[in-house]
C-alpha cells in the first residue's frame, strides 16, 4: 500500500513538472538557481526530471501489486 501511494505521488509530481502546472518547474529552477551555479540548466531541465519521476513512479506502482 505504501509503495502504491509513493508511486502515485511520483507520477503526479512528474506530470506537474512536465506540464509546468502552477509554474512548478520554473519555481524550482529559480529556487535552486539562487544558491547554486545553474550552468547550462534551464527550467526545461526540471521537465526532464519529471519524465524520470514518472518512470520511477511506474516502477513503484508495479512493485505494489503481489505476483501470486
Amino acid at each position: 500500500m505504501f509503495s502504491l501511494i509513493v508511486g502515485i505521488l511520483l507520477i503526479a509530481l512528474g506530470v506537474c513538472l512536465i506540464g509546468d502546472f502552477g509554474r512548478i518547474a520554473t519555481r524550482l529552477y529559480t529556487f535552486f538557481a539562487d544558491f547554486m551555479n545553474p550552468g547550462r540548466a534551464t527550467a526545461g531541465t526540471f521537465r526532464l526530471v519529471g519524465v524520470f519521476a514518472i518512470l520511477l513512479g511506474i516502477g513503484w506502482v508495479a512493485t505494489s501489486f503481489p505476483l501470486g
